[in-house]
């Protein structure tokens, strides 16, 4: 393991509990509490995939079920292995096989790659155009076009595991624990609801369970405190039920859910026998409460696609929560505040931060204050108009904006670095919302749907 990469003042990680785990073939050691991705990440490993057309280079983006590059297999066995799997939703556990998806021989070495070389010829809608003539060669063209469909590999043998159903009934039912969640369940539960509040990880929390910066105090107190001792409360409370390592799947008419709970996935191998892998609940609830929060938007430029560009949110989790850095020398390209918040855990965790370039003329904000006196140089009115590196990021191009911010001016300026943090705003999670029926209004204040 690259140690220089691991902290030692994550509070969610057991670094007593070392865990070893395999990817690609190779050997690798991770802690009790890692993610696949975050394991990954501590040993310095960011090209995890290919992407499906022209096998470019993809790394980790995210850290969580937002995540769109880090798509691997798990498993060997013929009637055991999973393909498309999300590394950011994988707990690591004793035994874990992984391996990357879409490339040939290696991930590294990646004969599909020539296609990105002819990309300019083999443009979207390629194959419906050209292999329509002559009719008499569908034969040939099938086999090539199937063997390049799709990203993994099916189990080919009879599934072995173990999987139930249950029905559960309640007054009101809370998707996500984060504090919006906590509160709502809370309330919910004091007011004598049969209450169940169920959440994706392993814990509750969210994102403010590790936010621990002065301008962020509820009551005086740091808001992972304040909410630590929220989350204590719930345990006293008779009817509420929490469920963790439960994602909801689906959202009916007359509030019918679907949710499914992870029982054993995240144990050892040897702890997986005889047990039920996974409960499919049926969940009839008289009020829901959608408490899904937001994921972060991307922001778009020339190569912003190379491994080592991440969201900001997910490389402030990954050194805060997992206590893996996500590179030596990090610069993030923000429109928002998020970002400087994300610098400032990087800084005090000892990674340099080159700068925080940022598209807006100036902003006044607390957090932005605090950046600076930490030293941390901003580009203002600026722009990453493009990268470099090829299986991992190595630079940024960054140029100033014109006045009116249409279009880029003035000399490029290059920085090195092996990680770019990226921050487009917040896009609310409606998903379960639509889903049921219900519809959306757009609002041009901060450019965000939200429910009516």
């Amino acid at each position: 393991m690259t140690e220089n990469l691991r902290t030692t003042n994550s509070k969610f990680i057991d670094q007593t509990s070392r865990i070893s785990f395999k990817f690609d073939g190779k050997k690798l050691y991770g802690f009790k509490g890692d993610t696949l991705a975050s394991a990954l990440l501590a040993n310095n490993i960011h090209l995890v995939g290919r992407s499906f057309k022209y096998h470019r280079p993809r790394g980790i983006m995210a850290c969580g079920s937002e995540e769109p590059n880090a798509i691997v297999q798990i498993g060997s066995d013929a009637s055991m292995t999973e393909p498309n799997t999300r590394a950011t939703e994988i707990e690591l556990y004793e035994g874990l096989e992984a391996s990357s998806q879409n490339c040939w021989p290696s991930v590294n070495f990646d004969i599909g790659a020539v296609n990105n070389f002819f990309s300019p010829l083999i443009p979207a809608a390629f194959y419906y155009k050209t292999f329509m003539w002559p009719a008499n060669f569908w034969k040939l063209y099938e086999y090539f076009i199937r063997k390049s469909a799709g990203l993994g590999k099916s189990p080919t043998e009879p599934d072995k595991d173990i999987y139930d159903h249950k029905y559960l009934h309640c007054d009101v039912l809370v998707v996500g624990g984060g504090i919006s969640g906590i509160i709502a369940a809370k309330t919910a539960a004091k007011n004598n609801f049969n209450t169940v509040l169920i959440d994706d990880k392993n814990i509750l929390g969210g994102t403010t369970l590790f936010q621990e910066n002065e301008c962020f105090k509820i009551n005086n107190s740091y808001s992972s405190e304040w909410l630590k001792k929220e989350i204590e409360t719930l345990k006293s409370l008779k009817n509420l039920t929490i469920k963790t390592r439960t994602s909801l799947a689906a959202y009916h008419s007359y509030n019918y859910l679907l949710a499914r709970e992870n029982l054993t996935d995240h144990l050892d191998i040897n702890e997986k026998k005889d047990k039920i892998r996974q409960r499919l609940w049926k969940v009839r609830a008289k009020k829901v409460i959608i408490s899904t929060g937001a994921m972060e938007r991307p922001l778009i430029f020339n190569n912003n696609d190379r491994p080592g560009i991440m969201l900001s949110s997910s490389i402030k989790k990954y050194i805060d929560y997992y206590g893996v850095k996500c590179g030596q020398r990090i610069s993030l390209f923000t429109n928002n505040d998020f970002a400087y918040e994300a610098a400032i855990s990087l800084n005090n965790s000892g990674v340099i931060v080159n700068s925080v370039v940022d598209i807006r003329d100036k902003t006044n904000s607390l957090i932005v204050k605090q950046a600076e006196k930490s030293g941390i140089k901003i580009h203002w009115k600026s722009s990453v108009v493009n990268t470099s590196g090829y299986k991992k990021i190595n630079s940024i191009e960054i140029m100033k904006l014109s006045d009116d911010g249409t279009a880029v001016v003035g000399k490029k300026i290059k920085e090195e670095c092996d990680c770019l943090g990226i921050s487009g705003g917040w896009t609310p999670r409606v998903h379960l919302f639509t889903q049921s029926g219900g519809k959306l209004k757009f609002r041009d204040e901060d450019n965000v749907f939200f429910t009516r």
